[in-house]
């Protein structure tokens, strides 16, 4: 059984952030703004709320008001709830892809791998997502954090997908990720091979975040289970 991540795993969520920062920008009036300084002023903004949201302040109304507070930098008053709207359609309907994933997900489809969903995330914009992709198609089963009320990297997330076959050892299971801090985290504390993306540079804090695997690309899985 092997479990994937989504998000900067198997679906592109930058390039739907790119493309859902590009319509914000072009529908308010950004006359005399220029995109690039732009994109670098939101980048400050949104990392500065992201830090008060992990430490335990109310994420939406942060949220909405960092388009506003972006904007503002350039002498601009816009809508805040207004554009986090548009931005939050627009990755609801992302359908980029990693390179390669649909060819690898295809490939384990066919050797007769069971493949399982494990993602962090909102219920409806994942299923949305997989839908858009094609991608549904290849899992047996998709957890959604949203859906079963525990993230990652919680053992109580892990328990839940184990849970879905009781008859099998945990020896055959395997999580596919990106992120250190949940993906394989939480592997380690539920006792599970995992197999890390490393698409960026996240520092390996201690051992509990040490991957089994690390793979630049997500074409080198097949090989990795092949050995």
């Amino acid at each position: 059984m092997i479990i994937f991540d989504l998000d900067d795993t198997v679906l592109d969520f930058k390039a739907g952030e790119k493309k859902g920062l590009e319509t914000v920008f072009k529908h308010f009036d950004t006359v005399g703004v220029n995109y690039e300084a732009w994109v670098i002023a939101y980048t400050d903004v949104n990392k500065r709320i992201w830090q008060a949201i992990e430490k335990g302040a109310e994420p939406q109304p942060l949220l909405n008001q960092r388009f506003s507070e972006t904007f503002a930098v350039f002498n601009q008053d816009i809508d805040g709830v207004a554009a986090e709207v548009i931005y939050r359609q627009v990755l609801d309907a992302n359908d980029a892809i990693i390179t390669g994933a649909d060819k690898v997900l295809e490939t384990l489809h066919q050797k007769g791998y069971k493949l399982v969903v494990g993602t962090n995330g909102k219920t409806a914009t994942q299923y949305q997502r997989l839908k858009l992709t094609g991608f549904h198609r290849y899992f047996e089963h998709v957890v959604i954090s949203q859906e079963i009320g525990h993230a990652k990297p919680s053992q109580a997330f892990f328990e839940h997908i184990l849970a879905l076959y009781p008859e099998q050892p945990k020896s055959a299971f395997l999580m596919v990720g990106d992120t250190l801090a949940t993906d394989i985290l939480g592997a380690n504390q539920a006792n599970i091979a995992s197999v890390w993306l490393e698409q960026s540079k996240q520092q390996r804090l201690a051992r509990a975040y040490e991957p089994t695997y690390s793979i630049a690309s997500l074409s080198e899985l097949p090989s990795v289970l092949a050995n």
